[in-house]
């Protein structure tokens, strides 16, 4: 919600008044930038194999990102009792802590558990899948059970 408030600031700025210092010039062009690709967008989906595996009573599909060199989720969506295939975009408002970006090269993990924890358990059903922040059509294919 910060990060929205503070984009909003900006856009107001920019239709009022000249740009603050920090945000002029190039090294400013590139302090935008970094804000405006706050987000990954696709569909996850899973493998015929294992539709018959998705919990019949009340399950929660868990979209993480993370770096590729930190194992600590950037960013989590949570959605309750999804239909498949689930259409999502997560972005900065879903981010764990606010001095990390969504940036770069990332690890997306869908998976579909009877826990809404952050942990995986025995029988999670999860898809893995890298991409880059500012991606769309991402399609995420929960193709394994963890054991």
């Amino acid at each position: 919600m910060r990060l929205f408030l503070v984009l909003a600031g900006i856009l107001a700025l920019l239709s009022c008044q000249e740009l603050p210092k920090e945000y002029r010039g190039e090294e400013g062009k590139k302090k935008l930038e970094k804000y405006r690709y706050q987000f990954v967008k696709g569909v996850v989906d899973v493998a015929e194999g294992l539709r018959s595996r998705i919990p019949k009573d009340d399950y929660f599909l868990i979209i993480s990102l993370r770096s590729l060199d930190d194992p600590m989720p950037v960013a989590v969506l949570r959605v309750k009792n999804p239909k498949f295939p689930y259409k999502f975009k997560i972005t900065g408002r879903h981010k764990i802590r606010e001095d990390r970006m969504i940036e770069g090269d990332m690890i997306l993990t869908a998976r579909i558990s009877k826990n809404p924890g952050a942990e995986s358990q025995p029988g999670d059903l999860v898809g893995i899948i890298q991409v880059r922040a500012g991606q769309k059509g991402v399609k995420v294919l929960i193709d394994s059970e963890v054991r």
